[in-house]
């Protein structure tokens, strides 16, 4: 199991969990074009992710994390 950290702090937080060939994303707490370029400085599309994990409620962090949802087609919960 591997994880990369896309940042953390006031303008976003965002954790990737690889185990295998399967990546989720934990929070996604940035824009939408930050979100995917932070996604590939570690060489990842939003396609290559299995799902996306919220762990907040925040109307900003919906929006962001529904965005990213959009453009993977992968599961958000």
């Amino acid at each position: 199991m591997r994880f990369a950290s896309l940042g953390s702090g006031s303008e976003g937080n965002g954790l990737v969990i690889e185990a295998g060939s399967t990546r989720v994303l934990m929070d996604c707490g940035f824009g939408l074009a930050d979100s995917i370029a932070r996604l590939a400085r570690l060489g990842l599309r939003a396609s290559d992710l299995a799902g996306i994990v919220v762990t907040m409620s925040m109307a900003t962090i919906s929006a962001e994390w529904g965005g990213l949802h959009a453009s993977s087609s992968c599961p958000c919960g």
